[in-house]
């Protein structure tokens, strides 16, 4: 493969003097929309030039995909791969072609039609006044938790609190907010766990946190013993996997489990069937990269659960793998996003009542080679129509949107909806980290906030009746890194208050 630097710089030059070359007469002129649109739409939707500003395609989005197209990156360059003997994997499985797909004046030609075609600036939505958020109050954990939080989950069954971090550590509070119990030395944080009655859990290992293809992750089953912890592994070799989902994918009465393997590169969706002597076995449903996260609900009526699943990474979509019984499926895309979009998680709820399932969707991811406060990010319902129609009814404009629960929070009748954002525009006043949509009726909403609403950086959200009062509360899990632009005052307090967790406890009851 050829150098990526030397193809880039030889780009430009090509690119700033094209449109004098060709209207020369001396030469026929590539036409670049064409070129993008053959090379561009081959792995997801074709990405319109007015989703990016002139600077972030020129300066990221396209020196990040001339790889997909074969011009290469020189081995030492670090911003594509952890390390050469990564680069040497992923060029051994075939990602990236060996050969370039497109000569340098066609490079070049693809390059001035996104510049020239791209806005200066990407437009800045409308932002609605947030109004205060009655109902619920403010509570801290009573001991310190780091802001490191990879997930945050309410344990019905002992009524507990867990949070895992990116340490590996573990920790536990009762309904006081209070630690009670603690776990360390684990392989890797946790992006998935769930409790299962008596005293067991399943825990998602990711492995490696940031963007890797290793194969260091595992599902491991943990109880507690004589007043230890004592674990073992139930499923290893997982590529960065980031959610589980239990079910009885062979209908033979024991519980196999679905693993979003979201890699980087590379990654998958399979699942694990559960045997007589506690071994799993694998079978993979779709070898790709981006599965984010799965539901196991009947899609078309005829009583046997099927698979939806949320895919990022290059063709973000929202796919149902029809089951066919016995672990055989049958994939449907029912929703296509662009590559830009960011899309990070999505819910099955039946927002008009009609008894199909409609998807709440949301985008936001930023934290990629495309950053910049986009407009499209926020979140959207989607009502199903019914014949594989799903039209978008409503969209919110949250930028950096990670994840939202669609709730009946003040027990009206209808769906509210809460909503976190990761990547956050921080010049606003207030912060937009946390916003609470209040159903008004009809799928209208007035949008709120908590006072305070930046004293964490929120990635993870859970909701569960914490106090046991009969209302649900909104647990928020913070991780106070940054992997975009932040302020330095920010990132202090949000490393040195040790808030990782706050609850808004529910006050209707």
């Amino acid at each position: 493969m050829i150098s990526f630097k030397r193809i880039w710089s030889s780009t430009v030059l090509l690119a700033v003097g094209a449109l004098t070359y060709w209207s020369c007469g001396t030469g026929q002129q590539p036409n670049g929309e064409v070129l993008a649109r053959q090379h561009c739409s081959g792995c997801h939707i074709f990405p319109e030039p007015s989703l990016l500003d002139k600077k972030t395609w020129s300066e990221s989005t396209l020196p990040y995909m001339a790889p997909r197209l074969g011009l290469q990156v020189v081995k030492e360059d670090s911003s594509f791969f952890q390390n050469y003997e990564a680069q040497l994997r992923i060029e051994q499985l075939g990602v990236f072609p060996k050969k370039p797909q497109v000569s340098e004046e066609e490079w070049a030609s693809i390059v001035e039609y996104y510049v020239r075609n791209a806005p200066e600036t990407l437009p800045r939505p409308r932002q609605d006044t947030l109004q205060p958020l009655p109902g619920f109050r403010v509570k801290n954990t009573l001991s310190p938790v780091q802001a490191t939080v990879t997930a945050v989950r309410y344990d019905p069954f002992s009524r507990q609190i867990w949070t895992s971090h990116r340490s590996g550590a573990m920790h536990v509070l009762n309904p006081k907010l209070q630690a009670v119990d603690s776990l360390f030395n684990f392989e890797s944080p946790f992006s998935d766990f769930r409790s299962q009655s008596g005293g067991e859990w399943s825990l998602l290992s990711m492995g490696y946190m940031d963007p890797n293809d290793e194969h260091n992750g595992a599902l491991l089953s943990i109880r507690k013993v004589d007043g230890n912890w004592r674990g073992r592994r139930v499923v290893g070799d997982l590529q960065r996997p980031v959610q589980a989902t239990y079910a009885d994918v062979n209908e033979d009465g024991r519980k196999d489990v679905i693993v979003c393997e979201y890699g980087n590169y590379t990654g998958k969706l399979a699942w694990y069937a559960a045997t007589a002597t506690d071994s799993m076995t694998k079978y993979v449903i779709e070898e790709r990269p981006g599965a984010r996260m799965a539901y196991w609900q009947d899609y078309d009526g005829d009583g046997r659960p099927d698979l939806w699943t949320l895919y990022a990474q290059g063709d973000e979509q929202i796919a149902v793998y029809l089951n066919g019984g016995k672990g055989n499926f049958a994939k449907k895309v029912l929703l296509r996003f662009p590559p830009v979009y960011g899309s990070g998680y999505f819910e099955l709820v039946d927002f008009d009542k009609d008894g199909k399932l409609d998807i709440l969707y949301v985008n936001g991811d930023n934290g990629d080679k495309s950053y910049a406060l986009k407009p499209y990010h926020g979140i959207r319902i989607f009502i199903n129509k019914g014949q594989d129609k799903f039209e978008e009814e409503f969209f919110f404009p949250l930028d950096g949107a990670t994840q939202a629960l669609a709730r009946d929070f003040d027990q009206d009748g209808d769906l509210d909806i809460a909503v976190i954002a990761f990547f956050p525009d921080f010049a606003l006043d207030p912060v937009r980290s946390f916003v609470y949509l209040e159903n008004k009726g009809n799928n209208t909403f007035t949008s709120r906030t908590f006072p305070d609403a930046n004293r964490g950086r929120w990635l993870t959200m859970d909701a569960a009746d914490v106090d046991q009062d009969g209302d649900l509360d909104i647990l928020l899990g913070s991780f106070y890194l940054a992997i975009t632009p932040t302020p330095k005052k920010y990132l202090e307090r949000w490393k040195t208050e040790n808030k990782g967790i706050v609850v808004l406890e529910n006050t209707l009851r």
